[in-house]
């Protein structure tokens, strides 16, 4: 009787996760085209891309997104992510996970890490990929440095305006970013 109920309960679970699939528009597996694995590969409505950078065979992608109110219900805010693709137009593209929003806030900038790391099936590292990313709120922030815990100076990287927004993105293990003002005082510094 208890292994009729623990089949009878996985069957139903199994129908779920398959109906699940059925009326979402997630998918796994290849997609057509980029813009379609932008609008199936990623488990949430894409509000806007803000930045794409290819990192070897992966293509990461910045963008923004609403927090869903069922898991976030006091969320006013846009949250920014990223995503990490592999592929081509002419063999298809696959979604390889990311889309956390874990992050550091204030009113001068955000900071967010994600780490991409992917195995093969006998546990050999195929991808070891950090992206270290924000948005920078202060207007008096007029560049962006970014470093490693074991280097000893800071590197400046791009501020990206995007739809009237400032950000940063950056490939790399470098978790201490800091924003400096036009003189070079640092206004803010996270990490480290």
């Amino acid at each position: 009787m208890k292994k009729t109920r623990i089949i009878a309960i996985s069957l139903l679970a199994v129908l779920g996760v398959i109906l699940w699939f059925y009326i979402s528009e997630f998918e796994f597996g290849k997609y057509d085209d980029f813009q379609e694995a932008i609008e199936k590969g990623i488990p949430y409505e894409v509000n806007n891309i803000v930045h794409t950078e290819e990192q070897g065979e992966i293509t990461v992608v910045m963008y923004t997104t609403d927090p869903d109110e069922k898991d976030f219900p006091l969320a006013d805010w846009e949250a920014l992510a990223v995503a990490f693709f592999t592929g081509s137009d002419e063999n298809g593209w696959e979604s390889k996970g990311g889309h956390g929003w874990s992050h550091y806030e204030n009113d001068n900038m955000t900071l967010y890490i994600e780490p991409f790391l992917d195995f093969d099936r006998q546990g050999n590292a195929l991808y070891d990929l950090y992206v270290v990313f924000g948005e920078v709120h202060n207007p008096e922030i007029l560049a962006v440095e970014t470093k490693g815990h074991e280097e000893d100076s800071f590197e400046e990287i791009e501020i990206i305006e995007n739809e009237g927004k400032r950000y940063y993105f950056r490939i790399g293990r470098e978790p201490i970013v800091r924003g400096l003002s036009k003189s070079g005082e640092v206004i803010d510094r996270k990490g480290g």
